[in-house]
């Protein structure tokens, strides 16, 4: 039987090449490391058969099996193979490598469609391998934590199995490091200026007590002639990214948010979250850009000391705003790390 601690930290993920059947996980270099393991479950509703009158229930079958809902959560690494998750959220990743150093730049543009991306999530439980062979990322959320920067992935899966015929073990899986190359919100940078004002820079910083971004893709779960199980959720509505700052002072900075909300005032963005030197001049970093923001809602506490809570609702800007050459997509993401190959390749 292993031991508690490789029971809690087993787990691996790797791009799925035909939905309804796993992809090699159980191999070196794909562990990940949640703070949790998804709860993954089984989901097979119960039909009663009661064709038989009887004073007591004669029997019970079983109907499709419903998706496998869950979610895996993170204290963000740079390295890690979480990256894959919000790779295959957005549905874009290109690697370029910086200089002649270890450092690669992966950029991921908010795609119109994920169709055909989807992954394999496999967790020690036990003596047994749990097995999801395709699972759809649908949803992905930042905030800050403790410290560090927590990201939370929302997955729709097809089945759970215990006795895969493709990922039978994970004792070769190999992880990237966890400690040193974390998220830390001391290290986030948030700049912000109307979407048709001058490129971003210093005077356009802004330092919310709290922050969550979401993005999410609203997936169908469908099943089909043929199986028990879903086919390929697909998108059934337009994709949404929401970006809230919480601003733990009601001071004259913060004040405007509110006249901005009633003139409709549109703005563009970014958040910058620096580590670590790789090599040369090139640090660790995750940016998000943001080319047309709109105030969704305005909030004002009632007690205490006063704050003030803006939602912002990204989306398509009709042309690259000053300062975000080539960006119209309402969210473009740009990880720099050592990956030297695409998470989508």
């Amino acid at each position: 039987m292993p031991s508690i601690e490789k029971r809690l930290n087993n787990a691996a993920v790797i791009k799925g090449a035909t939905w309804g059947t796993a992809a090699q996980a159980g191999a070196a270099s794909l562990g990940i490391s949640p703070t949790n393991h998804g709860a993954i479950k089984l989901n097979m509703p119960v039909m009663e058969c009661d064709e038989i009158t009887n004073a007591n229930e004669t029997g019970i079958d079983f109907a499709n099996v419903n998706a496998a809902d869950f979610t895996l959560d993170f204290n963000h690494n740079y390295d890690g193979r979480e990256n894959l998750l919000l790779a295959a959220l957005i549905g874009a990743d290109s690697e370029v490598q910086q200089g002649a150093t270890t450092a690669w730049l992966h950029t991921m543009a908010m795609a119109d469609s994920a169709s055909g991306i989807f992954v394999t999530y496999a967790v020690d439980k036990n003596d047994k391998v749990y097995v999801v062979p395709s699972a759809k990322v649908t949803k992905a959320s930042f905030s800050m934590n403790n410290g560090f920067i927590k990201s939370v992935f929302s997955l729709r899966g097809d089945e759970v199995t215990d006795a895969d015929a493709v990922v039978t073990s994970l004792t070769t899986v190999t992880y990237p490091q966890t400690c040193s190359n974390r998220l830390k919100c001391s290290g986030a940078v948030f700049r912000i200026n109307a979407q048709g004002g001058d490129a971003l820079d210093a005077d356009d910083v802004v330092s919310p007590g709290q922050f969550t971004l979401d993005i999410e893709r609203k997936m169908d779960s469908v099943h089909a002639a043929g199986s028990a199980n879903i086919i390929e959720p697909r998108e059934n509505d337009k994709p949404t990214v929401k970006l809230t700052m919480e601003f733990p002072r009601m001071d004259a900075t913060n004040e405007v948010w509110l006249a901005s909300w009633k003139a409709k005032t549109e703005y563009k963005a970014d958040l910058t979250i620096t580590g670590p030197l790789i090599s040369g001049s090139y640090y660790y970093y995750l940016k998000f850009e943001f080319p047309r923001l709109i105030i969704e809602d305005f909030d004002v506490p009632e007690a205490g000391l006063l704050g003030v809570k803006v939602t912002f609702r990204a989306v398509v800007a009709a042309a690259a705003p000053t300062g975000m050459t080539g960006l119209t997509k309402p969210v473009t993401v740009n990880l720099m790390n050592t990956l030297a190959t695409g998470y989508l390749d």
